[in-house]
């Protein structure tokens, strides 16, 4: 009874005094309103991806030596896990999008250090320090968001939206290039300072919180007026724990206070050892390590094009790729769109290493092509898969009860290995040489056989099917000695 009244108040007439509060969207039901949201949702990671370019932009206007240069070029990275720990409280006991408005915080701030003239290294470091934190802010909460709320009525499109956030990340790289090679570097840490206050004011006034974390909150009212905004046609709590906290906040509290325990259980800690490992190989084969240190590669490479105009056209051949990976989740899934990526970025890294190590002859026109090629190359592949795929995924793998806890511990770890990436490759170029690049190759072909032999396959499946299947597999492996599991896994669609 209680569901079938709960259903005819979602789907019965907009609550009366919505048409009267104008700082609402007023939604319509077509893709285009859903992708509008995607990109309201997603605008507070666009100055937090300016940060992946900026060193590149701005180390050649900076007397740095090696060590100096490596320790700005990485900073970031040491504060993205702190963020990342930061954005799992946040997003479950402040809800999604008051962590989306808290990412632009200190993002703001941050650059607006970063754009003071003249400054010390010092307070450059702080700059570095504190957009650091708001891309680790920034990873978890539009991903949790965009699968609990954007795409719960286009299951089949959901890939292609929960990229969005990488997109938008990739567009802040790309748009720090372009404006790199058209202005100062102080100049552009402006218009990312003004983008995250930007970001911070659309948030609060164009979208409303998540209806699963209104549910967890016993806030029964909010969530389906939350729900009715979203057009969401029934309640979309992912398992039967999360269903349970509905009406009930003492249980809310209950579950909160035994987190622990729900992290010991399968469908999260499988998910969890998965993504931690996908996201290593990702950070080991260098997929953010030419977009951190483009311009001074290049000119070590011995490209005599002008270096700026080869990274704006690097990241916009990384952004399109992206793009397309959107249009090409419609059809195929994450896993199938992943072996074509890790092929080609590995293919682009051997190439570029065979060549450095073989060729032995000055002519300019042929490193040029050969080189400016294998960087456009890679920087395609890493866009068509590699770099936002395992970021994308956070989103959908997890129960929605742990989404933010379990989703911020794994990216704090995927924030450890890119430190540990982007900190040593200066040093890794100078031991190895060209060599490095063939590492980075090799690495990438271990990264496809982990993807095609243990990553799940998640297309057209909800968040609570997936759960579902990892706990099923704990059954098949106890051949229903575990009765626990076992009951867990043949009652679960009973739920709904």
């Amino acid at each position: 009874m209680e569901s079938n009244e709960k259903t005819n108040l979602i789907t019965s007439n907009p609550y009366t005094n919505y048409s009267s509060k104008p700082h609402h969207l007023h939604y319509t039901s077509t893709i285009s309103r859903v992708l509008w949201l995607a990109l309201v949702v997603t605008m507070p990671c666009l100055a937090p991806g300016m940060s992946f370019g900026y060193s590149a932009i701005v180390l050649d206007q900076l007397q740095l030596t090696v060590d100096e240069q490596s320790w700005f070029a990485s900073l970031p990275s040491t504060m993205m896990p702190i963020g990342c720990l930061l954005s799992g409280p946040l997003i479950d006991k402040l809800g999604r999008k008051t962590a989306l408005m808290v990412t632009n915080l200190p993002s703001c701030l941050g650059w607006l250090l970063l754009s003071g003239q003249p400054a010390s290294l010092y307070v450059l470091y702080v700059g570095q320090l504190l957009v650091g934190l708001s891309v680790g802010l920034s990873t978890t909460p539009a991903t949790v968001y965009a699968a609990e709320c954007i795409t719960v009525n286009y299951t089949g499109l959901r890939g292609c939206f929960t990229i969005m956030t990488s997109i938008m990340l990739n567009f802040g790289m790309f748009l720090t290039y372009l404006l790199g090679a058209l202005m100062p570097a102080y100049v552009v840490a402006y218009v990312a300072a003004f983008v995250s206050f930007a970001a911070f004011i659309f948030i609060g006034t164009l979208i409303p919180e998540s209806p699963p974390w209104l549910f967890g909150q016993g806030r029964r009212m909010d969530a389906e007026f939350s729900q009715r905004v979203l057009r969401i046609a029934q309640p979309i709590l992912q398992t039967r724990r999360a269903q349970s906290l509905d009406g009930d906040s003492a249980a809310a509290v209950r579950l909160r206070s035994r987190i622990v325990d729900r992290l010991a259980e399968p469908d999260v800690y499988k998910p969890m050892g998965i993504m931690t490992t996908f996201l290593f190989f990702q950070q080991a084969c260098g997929s953010f390590v030419l977009t951190a240190y483009m311009i001074q590669l290049l000119g070590g490479l011995g490209v005599t094009v002008d270096a700026y105009l080869v990274t704006l056209l690097a990241g916009f051949t990384n952004l399109a790729a992206m793009v397309l990976l959107s249009v090409l989740l419609t059809r195929f899934g994450f896993k199938q769109l992943s072996y074509v990526s890790c092929a080609g970025y590995a293919a682009s890294m051997v190439l570029l290493a065979a060549f450095l190590l073989c060729y032995g002859g000055g002519d300019s026109l042929v490193i040029n092509a050969v080189v400016i090629s294998c960087v456009l190359l890679n920087m395609a592949m890493n866009g068509l898969g590699l770099r936002p795929i395992p970021y994308a995924m956070l989103g959908e793998v997890f129960p929605t009860d742990v989404a933010g806890v379990a989703g911020s511990i794994v990216a704090c770890m995927s924030s450890v290995f890119n430190f540990v990436a982007i900190k040593s490759y200066p040093y890794l170029r100078i031991w190895l040489g060209p060599g490095v690049f063939a590492v980075y190759g090799a690495l990438a072909l271990l990264t496809l056989v982990f993807v095609a032999t243990i990553v799940p396959d998640t297309r057209g499946k909800t968040i609570k099917q997936i759960g579902d299947d990892f706990l099923r597999k704990k059954s098949t492996v106890d051949g229903g000695v575990d009765g626990v599991y076992r009951k867990k896994s043949c009652t679960a669609d009973e739920v709904f």
